[in-house]
């Protein structure tokens, strides 16, 4: 009887030890993940003019982000994120990721647009057929209306990312220098 009693003792405790780390609020030096977005993260206007913070004109905005491990961890842990983002990351740790960068890109059109995604380039690299990931229904490929927004998930080969470069990452005549974390 005592052995039965210090048996359910021990696997009471041990229950609510493995259910206080699974529950635990992520430690403080954890990054945020806006913080790991901010960093990841290059906005492309097409055919926009600046004007100092502020950009006039432009037939549309794309968002593209690259995924790397840590954060896809935070995507997977953060609830706050749009549907698109989970949905696109997932590709993450996929066999079609082996040796190769991970992008997810999301598009706001202003103007009609005919979106061309052999136009995206990160780093020397055009994007390809092969390279998008996602399906069919959900990529913004073509005759655009205004008002209208699209998502989709790409690949580069890694070595036109590779860690602590400074690389231009945009669509067309339109980019960004952006630096790719290490």
């Amino acid at each position: 009887m005592k052995k039965s009693f210090f048996a359910i003792a021990a696997l009471v405790a041990l229950t609510i030890l493995t259910a206080g780390r699974a529950f635990a609020a992520p430690s403080d030096n954890a990054p945020d993940v806006s913080e790991l977005l901010d960093a990841r993260q290059a906005d492309v206007w097409v055919e926009g003019e600046r004007l100092g913070d502020l950009v006039i004109g432009a037939r549309g905005a794309i968002q593209m982000i690259y995924v790397d491990e840590q954060l896809s961890r935070a995507i997977t842990a953060d609830s706050r994120l749009q549907d698109w983002v989970y949905d696109m990351a997932q590709y993450y740790g996929t066999d079609a990721t082996r040796k190769k960068r991970l992008f997810i890109a999301h598009i706001d059109v202003y103007k009609p647009w005919d979106f061309d995604y052999t136009q995206i380039f990160v780093g020397d690299y055009h994007l390809q057929k092969g390279d998008v990931l996602s399906p069919s229904m959900t990529n913004p490929f073509g005759p655009q209306p205004s008002k209208s927004d699209g998502f989709f998930a790409f690949v580069v080969p890694a070595s036109a990312a590779k860690a602590g470069a400074e690389i231009k990452i945009g669509y067309g005549d339109d980019s960004e220098t952006w630096k790719v974390p290490k």
